[in-house]
């Protein structure tokens, strides 16, 4: 849930600002989360120093991509640039084996397994003749996700480089007539979602997950998903529907504990995601999207 809504953010800030639907988001996460596995496995620096380092590389390929692909290809149209963005999902699978070696690894296991073992035992909540049991590692990944998101939206509401963004957001032209420095609020854009992305990777990882080129894709599905359900011209329905998307999931799982449901787990993520079709088909903007009207 935290993961999947810091990646929802991350493309929802690229779609507002730059019109366009950033495919290569899960491999770029991908790749930083590697630098930060092999700063902790070859050289022996903390996950939560060495993340500093990953996101760093992921603002650093944030700012490359605008500033060398997509200013120079702004009058591009949105088609266009999303296959920009396919374009280096494939330059990112196939650079990563390249760059690091073994494609596929628990780089964040003994990192896990101790922090398991110092934090152990779990959050174990009792329902309806069952228990739900919550990780430290899930608590701990809650917390970052909150602060990261309310500092985020309190800078997008009161700060000089939120009202760039949501004027960006709303029109590009009419921002840069008001004197607003559409190449700046982009190129911020862009560096500011690549470093949430590898965040939300490192996040995913520590949880005992491998790592690999694609280990992303699933995460970055669920983003696209939350971002249309709750709605693309929101900055907050991503991150909504990001909670509803797993809640949804974990509802439909909970009814395998009653007689005649046995089986449901293994339809699980089928019937979440025909329920999200057919709120899509109810209200095609989302959930808090609004219905955007063009004087011709």
């Amino acid at each position: 849930m935290c993961v999947t809504a810091l990646a929802a953010f991350a493309v929802t800030i690229i779609f507002r600002t730059s019109t366009t639907a950033n495919f290569a988001q899960g491999a770029i996460s991908a790749f930083g989360c590697y630098v930060v596995a092999d700063l902790l496995n070859k050289h022996g620096i903390p996950v939560w120093i060495g993340v500093f380092a990953g996101v760093l590389v992921g603002v650093v390929i944030g700012v490359f991509i605008d500033l060398l692909v997509f200013r120079r290809g702004r009058h591009v149209n949105e088609l266009g640039k999303q296959i920009i963005t396919m374009g280096f999902v494939s330059l990112f699978f196939g650079g990563i084996p390249l760059v690091f070696g073994t494609p596929e690894r628990i780089p964040f296991e003994a990192f896990y397994n101790t922090v398991k073992a110092k934090t152990s035992p779990n959050f174990v909540i009792p329902a309806l003749g069952g228990e739900i049991v919550i990780t430290k590692h899930a608590v701990i990944c809650l917390g970052i996700t909150v602060v990261v998101l309310a500092v985020l939206f309190l800078l997008l509401k009161y700060s000089k480089w939120g009202l760039g963004v949501r004027a960006t957001a709303s029109s590009e032209f009419t921002a840069e007539l008001m004197g607003i420095d559409t190449h700046v609020i982009t190129a911020i854009s862009w560096a500011l979602a690549c470093g949430l992305g590898v965040l939300a990777a490192v996040m995913y990882a520590g949880g005992g997950t491998s790592i690999s080129a694609a280990f992303m894709t699933t995460i970055q599905v669920n983003a696209f998903l939350a971002c249309i359900l709750g709605g693309f011209s929101t900055f907050y329905g991503p991150v909504i529907g990001a909670v509803l998307i797993p809640l949804a999931a974990s509802c439909v799982g909970f009814l395998a504990n009653f007689k005649g449901f046995y089986g449901i787990s293994r339809w699980q993520m089928v019937i979440v995601y025909v329920l999200l079709l057919i709120a899509i088909l109810i209200k095609p903007e989302g959930l808090f999207g609004k219905k955007t009207l063009k004087k011709v």
